[in-house]
């Protein structure tokens, strides 16, 4: 039976039963065959470096370390990380099971979408119709392969399923379940706070409000949680500091971060319309920043059609349109909390942010084909047809791209060439693989864009000490090292391949100082004890270079410089046990 027949009993049949498990297995089977190919997929980017094959939460949890922020972005999602440490222990470290868990969790959200639907549009002559056009299109859209495609946007799937589902059993009357899958929502992703804008909205369209205690439950929850957000997380909310490179919104002042970030919303909308070129970054200088004074030219239309937009849903409120209402209700909260509008975020634009607000999205353009399937259904049952085998297949085609970090990087950097961080990535991966001259070319690049970058400078002396060239090595990580600050993420790598460089041009006190400087900063980070115990070997302090070469594998089993300086020691100098 095909997409027709599905439409024609989406409108006709007479056994519901039928129809739902009918239009159930047709999603199922969609979002399977849009992302059965990203279960080869490697770990990629922040998988490693962040929040999975590198993080004890994940690695070793316990219920504190889940229930504590994480030590370098500061985000407080148990949930998603418990998550996390589940499928590690089930798959023993291997990427496949986290991506099995994605897919099913993307096929969750999409069915509960098309539930929710179907029971917030009931009152539409053709709810049902449009209810399904909708989940078609959202199982489908490009826009979504970063949360799916990529581990770490499990976030963004367990916070859309958990707050549909909440919101589906507030619709229902099941109070304490919804407080259940709010909670939840919250702990996977603080975006979830936006849960009592989307009840009041979805209750408005429907003409069907709760009781007024309802809806303060509903904030008590929201307000506590964010008062326990704001506890762990230090007195605010979010990082505390952010990356210029990564959003150069956060340092500016409110007036222009908001405009500039009405005209990144508005690329969003352009993405979700056209997704021809997506990417997992738009970093600087991707997005140029536009100074008020100057450049009113660069964000003025872009705020004149965001409150055009507003204005057009206001109506559609006024008028009771409740299709257009929660369609725009939907994006607009979505949103709220991560379009740099309100608070600024860690990102300036991120493809996973637009996974829930999409749903909105697509509920709009569902409401478009049912005025063409009003007037023309067979044209419109094409139209649609098209649409979800277009989608589908860029989708197909996209999660390719998440294969492993090369390949990611390399689609990234024609993607998005201004991006000073993809160009340093695909170094990395360039350097990794020993192609030193490709190297050389992108830090070159992204030394072009943003010559302050201290991760690009770092690498780039990394690479000319490989090369033998270890005064332009020095020149370059010590700059990188004096710019860096200590809370920044790439702080201890910088701080011990400098170490490195001294080690290697034998200036050994200088190492040691950097190294004991290193470790009373940061105990926990194993290079800098195996680094230092290289440092104590060459020295002659035997058993102070083993204690930190069995600190350093404590820390790290598996730290290869460790082991080959513990063999050394066990070869030449025995425990006095084995003696």
């Amino acid at each position: 039976m095909g997409l027709r027949q599905a439409l024609q009993i989406l409108g006709q049949a007479p056994d519901e039963k039928v129809q739902k498990r009918f239009c159930i297995g047709l999603l199922l089977a969609i979002v399977a065959l849009a992302y059965g190919n990203s279960l080869v997929n490697a770990f990629t980017m922040d998988d490693i470096r962040l929040y999975v094959s590198q993080n004890p939460q994940v690695t070793h949890p316990s219920l504190k370390a889940l229930f504590t922020p994480h030590k370098i972005t500061n985000v407080f999602r148990p949930v998603t990380f418990s998550t996390f440490a589940l499928d590690w222990k089930i798959g023993n470290g291997r990427p496949l099971a986290f991506h099995v868990v994605n897919l099913v969790l993307h096929a969750a959200v999409t069915l509960l979408f098309y539930l929710l639907l179907q029971t917030a549009l009931q009152s539409l002559p053709h709810g049902k119709s449009v209810a399904f056009a909708a989940a078609l299109l959202f199982a489908v859209h490009p826009i979504h392969t970063e949360a799916v495609a990529s581990i770490v946007g499990r976030a963004e799937l367990l916070a859309a399923g958990f707050l549909i589902g909440a919101w589906l059993l507030h619709l229902h009357d099941r109070e304490i379940a919804a407080s259940v899958c709010l909670v939840l929502a919250l702990l996977s992703k603080e975006s979830a706070v936006v849960f009592l804008p989307l009840a009041l909205i979805g209750d408005f369209a429907r003409g069907q409000w709760k009781p007024t205690l309802r809806y303060l439950r509903i904030a008590g929850v929201t307000l506590l949680y964010l008062g326990v957000l704001w506890k762990v997380q230090g007195g605010h909310f979010g990082p505390p500091n952010i990356s210029v490179l990564d959003n150069p919104l956060a340092s500016i002042p409110a007036a222009p971060r908001i405009f500039n970030a009405l005209h990144v919303a508005w690329k969003y909308v352009g993405l979700q319309v056209y997704p021809a070129t997506l990417s997992c970054d738009y970093s600087y200088n991707e997005i140029p920043v536009y100074d008020l004074r100057y450049g009113l030219r660069g964000t003025l239309p872009s705020a004149i059609a965001a409150l055009a937009a507003l204005g057009a849903w206001i109506w559609a409120v006024r008028k009771r349109q409740s299709g257009l209402v929660l369609a725009g209700g939907i994006y607009l909260a979505g949103f709220a909390t991560t379009a740099n509008i309100f608070i600024p975020v860690g990102t300036i634009m991120g493809e996973r942010l637009a996974y829930f607000p999409s749903a909105g999205f697509c509920l709009l353009v569902a409401l478009a084909w049912n005025w063409l399937q009003e007037r023309q259904r067979k044209l419109a049952v094409g139209v649609l047809a098209a649409l979800v085998a277009v989608l589908g297949l860029r989708t197909v085609i996209r999660n390719r791209d998440w294969k492993d970090n090369l390949t990611l990087y390399t689609a990234a950097v024609r993607a998005v060439p201004g991006s000073a961080k993809m160009h340093q990535n695909i170094a990395f991966e360039y350097m990794e693989a020993k192609k030193l001259d490709l190297a050389r070319e992108e830090l070159q690049t992204a030394l072009q864009i943003n010559p302050a970058y201290p991760e690009a400078l770092a690498l780039y002396g990394l690479l000319e000490s490989w090369q033998g060239n270890y005064r332009a090595a020095g020149q370059m990580m010590e700059r990188a090292f004096y710019m860096t600050r200590r809370e920044d993420p790439a702080y201890d790598a910088i701080a011990v391949n400098l170490a490195t460089l001294y080690m290697q041009t034998d200036h050994l006190d200088g190492a040691l100082d950097l190294l004991n400087r290193e470790i009373s900063e940061s105990p926990g980070y194993a290079r800098a004890w195996a680094n230092r115990a290289v440092v104590r070997y060459k020295g002659g302090q035997i058993a102070l270079a083993r204690a930190d070469a069995e600190m350093a594998l404590r820390l790290d089993p598996g730290n290869r410089q460790a082991q080959n300086l513990m063999q050394l020691l066990n070869a030449s100098n025995p425990p006095a046990s084995s003696r």
